[in-house]
């Protein structure tokens, strides 16, 4: 379903919400879109008209007395001072009109002063999503259009690229810089078909190579700042041949020196963690996430998750409007409300989720569902479990969620799979022995009502090791079903079998004593 919607809105435009009922938004965000790709000046230009037509739209919306007036951050602070708009859209706001101003004042650069503004694509791609996150919520607003199912924003497909061509060589370098960048993703789509996949051959292949050559090396003498990027990239993944001296180090370190978002630095940490070279790489990858990189800052929330780094980075994550830091930002309030239950911590869950729902943060349904049943109580249990389920691998990966899951699910045999699937995890993440144990007992107690219904079962560990575990442990439960008539006779069957180290039955253990005498006798032959 994601996926048709994503389709239907590439035919349709990534704002065709907006057309009818709010016009003239839909042309500037057309516009902006439009000229994203090859001239990011005018697209920051149409950005900030955007927003000022937006901030009269919410105004009119919400009947705010006196009406916004003045110049924009005015009209943006009447809007917050309201209290009426969520605080990420004024945030979002400030930062298109911000970016907006740059772009239609000069900059003096060695003396002469110049009207053309450098924006790294990633950059631009970063305003282009909060461009779309303000319509959709101007639209959600105003229009009472239900948002939830429009997809987030993707870069249009621009098929035709004649205007492209005709700009670079007319010495448009950010054309130049786009069709090398358009043949670059081409080559990396094409590397990525394998087998009896495979369209294309190797001729097709070395025609686009040698378009990218021709184009990146058009743009760099162009003077696009992103070109060493660009060529550093090609040549890490071979996707060029190193030419002139250069390789993917060289234009590495080249690129770093042009670097404001961090993206090249970023690059190169992963390139030389790929290459051996782990320590020297994450001083990069860490110089990328300082400088507001959102992969970076991915890349550091996953490595710092259980240290007391974490929460560093995290807050850096959210200075940068990183979308999954929103999620680990209410996860994070979760935990602290669990190991020190309080009206206020209960507060800032319900602020954090707001704000992660606001963003479409991914994963962030689970976070909602746990919390709306063991904070609020406000669903079910089963409620609770079925979101959970939906929506854990939405979740950014380096969460500790499935100690969480475990416990919603882990009496609901419809979830076996996914119960034995999380338990090793789950182990891991106990904070004590008692969680500990009440996790083992729980997976053994599953294990056999799996068992009473289809006579056999494989688990993540032995059933008769995980009671006596969890017995040994101090865990009630355990101890009263071990000493149980039931609970003798399960531990004394030999019959359960684990998904890890599976006893072997006495028929295969015949078989193989069968076959290491005819292995004797071979020999002595």
């Amino acid at each position: 379903m994601q996926t048709q919607a994503m389709d239907i809105q590439q035919e349709q435009g990534n704002f065709a919400f907006l057309k009818e009922g709010l016009g003239e938004l839909y042309t500037q965000a057309c516009l902006a879109e439009r000229y994203f790709a090859n001239d990011p000046q005018s697209s920051l230009v149409k950005m900030r008209l955007f927003v000022e037509i937006a901030c009269h739209d919410l105004g009119r919306h919400f009947s705010l007395r006196p009406p916004v007036h003045g110049e924009l951050a005015n009209k943006i602070k009447m809007l917050d001072a309201s209290g009426c708009i969520e605080g990420w859209v004024i945030d979002a706001m400030n930062s298109l009109r911000l970016e907006g101003n740059r772009s239609v004042h000069l900059t003096e650069i060695n003396g002469n002063h110049v009207a053309k503004l450098e924006v790294s694509t990633l950059r631009m791609r970063q305003h282009m999503r909060n461009l779309h996150d303000i319509a959709r919520y101007v639209a959600e607003k105003v229009l009472n259009t239900c948002c939830k199912q429009i997809p987030d924003w993707h870069q249009p497909l621009q098929c035709d690229i004649s205007e492209h061509v005709a700009a670079a060589l007319n010495g448009h370098r950010d054309s130049s810089f786009y069709l090398a960048n358009r043949f670059y993703h081409e080559l990396e789509t094409m590397r990525s078909i394998k087998g009896t996949d495979r369209w294309w051959t190797k001729n097709a292949f070395a025609d686009k190579q040698a378009d990218l050559a021709y184009w990146l090396e058009k743009a760099h003498v162009q003077g696009h700042s992103e070109t060493w990027l660009l060529f550093a990239k090609s040549y890490a993944k071979k996707l060029l041949q190193n030419v002139d001296q250069r390789d993917a180090k060289t234009c590495f370190k080249l690129a770093i020196k042009q670097d404001k978002t961090g993206e090249a630095a970023y690059e190169y940490g992963r390139y030389l963690a790929n290459h051996g070279e782990t320590k020297l790489g994450l001083i990069f990858i860490k110089q990328a996430a300082e400088k507001g990189c959102s992969e970076a800052l991915s890349a550091m929330l996953s490595k710092t998750v259980a240290t007391d780094e974490y929460a560093n980075w995290l807050h850096q994550a959210l200075k940068f409007n990183v979308l999954e830091a929103y999620t680990c930002e209410a996860f994070r309030m979760l935990d602290v409300y669990e190991n020190q239950p309080s009206e206020i911590a209960a507060k800032r869950i319900k602020s954090a989720l707001v704000n992660a729902q606001a963003r479409r943060s991914p994963g962030y349904q689970f976070v909602k569902a746990y919390a709306e049943q063991h904070v609020f109580n406000v669903i079910t249990p089963e409620c609770a479990a079925k979101i959970m389920v939906d929506h854990y691998k939405d979740l950014p990966e380096y969460l500790w969620y499935e100690s969480k899951l475990f416990t919603q699910i882990c009496q609901n045999s419809a979830y076996f799979s996914l119960v034995s699937e999380l338990y090793q995890r789950a182990i891991y993440q106990a904070d004590d022995e008692h969680q500990a144990s009440e996790i083992k007992f729980r997976m053994a107690q599953l294990a056999l009502a799996e068992f009473t219904t289809k006579k056999s079962v494989k688990t993540p560990a032995d059933i008769p090791t995980m009671l006596k575990e969890a017995a040994d442990a101090g865990h009630s439960e355990a101890r009263e079903f071990i000493n149980s008539t039931e609970g003798k006779a399960v531990m004394k069957r030999c019959g359960f079998r684990s998904s890890g180290n599976n006893q072997k039955s006495a028929t295969s253990k015949d078989k193989q004593k069968r076959k290491r005498k005819l292995a004797k006798k071979a020999k002595r032959k």
